[in-house]
């Protein structure tokens, strides 16, 4: 058993207040001897007295947070370790542009929010880290199997930020992620983002030196603005005039590594893109999962409010002539 906050035990003296402290309740007599005896009187007054030091002892066990040893269980399953970068600029609370029927589309956060919260969902053997981006990197949650933590940082991770798109930044501090987990089967790395940015040549040294060494899959869903050219054009332009989607897509590519890339301008297309990508990264993966230790608090905490109940059946106890 762990004792999270040993401190409280310091606390434990006050449970001998209801012995020390004397109660005036009762009536009052000038003298002693014509007050009759009552056994029954002072065996219910002990019996509170105990129960409230009880009480007290059960209050300041509690506030001591004890709990059972973690439990580490190895676990099989098909899935992989991944980390979703999205992009948090204000840009992705913007609608997409539209769709055949004529009615306006669905903001684009919000159906990253709801396709990526179905991806997890239909895979619960998955290992998953989560980090968004602006003008520098938003750390969400480490790659973990706890479901809860996920849907909590995807729910952050799409909502709006700054007006500004620093990819290199976010997905550096993806690849970063995977050294604090053993590898085991598929890892990879997912970009959400509707737009590049600029990644400075150490900025991309650096990266592609942690993609290379992790052996990390990356994917790319570009969440395409209206008028903007598709990553896969084959337009040629000056040097200096390239796109930026089009430069970071060549690096990508530059790069050896297991690359796809997709374009999304509606809904359906980008649960098109999150739905390959599920069926590309689905391999055996083992990892350990820790079974929190149980909280004996609880217990406590049950057994002051059962005691609390029994102080009040007793104090109304009443003897009337």
């Amino acid at each position: 058993m762990e004792i999270l906050n040993p401190w409280a035990f310091a606390l434990l003296p006050f449970a001998l207040l209801p012995f020390w402290l004397k109660g005036h309740q009762g009536k009052m007599y000038t003298w002693l001897e014509i007050m009759p005896e009552d056994e029954l009187s002072d065996r219910l007054n002990l019996a509170i007295k105990l129960i409230t030091s009880l009480l007290l002892v059960s209050v300041v066990i509690a506030l001591t947070s004890p709990r059972g040893h973690d439990e580490k269980i190895q676990r099989t399953g098909k899935g992989a370790q991944t980390v979703m970068v999205i992009d948090r600029s204000v840009s992705m609370d913007h609608p997409f542009a539209g769709d055949s029927s004529g009615h306006v589309a669905e903001i684009k956060s919000a159906a990253a929010r709801r396709i990526i919260t179905q991806f997890i969902d239909s895979r619960p053997d998955d290992m998953m880290g989560v980090i968004g981006f602006t003008n520098s990197a938003l750390y969400g949650v480490k790659i973990t199997t706890n479901r809860d933590a996920i849907h909590a940082a995807i729910h952050a991770a799409t909502s709006p930020s700054l007006n500004q798109t620093n990819i290199g930044a976010g997905l550096t501090e993806a690849a970063g992620l995977f050294d604090k987990i053993q590898s085991s089967g598929s890892r990879a790395v997912i970009l959400l983002s509707d737009g590049a940015g600029k990644i400075s040549p150490r900025v991309k040294f650096l990266l592609s030196e942690r993609l290379k060494n992790k052996g990390l899959s990356v994917y790319w869903i570009m969440l395409r603005e209206p008028g903007e050219p598709s990553i896969f054009s084959k337009e040629e332009y000056e040097v200096d005039r390239v796109p930026n989607s089009i430069v970071l897509h060549n690096y990508f590519q530059s790069l050896g590594l297991k690359y796809k890339a997709y374009e999304a301008d509606n809904p359906e297309t980008l649960q098109s893109a999150i739905s390959d990508i599920d069926s590309r990264e689905k391999k055996t993966i083992k990892y350990t999962e820790t079974i929190a230790g149980y909280d004996y608090s609880r217990v406590f905490i049950i057994i002051a409010l059962v005691l609390g109940l029994f102080l009040l059946i007793i104090k109304n106890l009443r003897v009337h002539e």
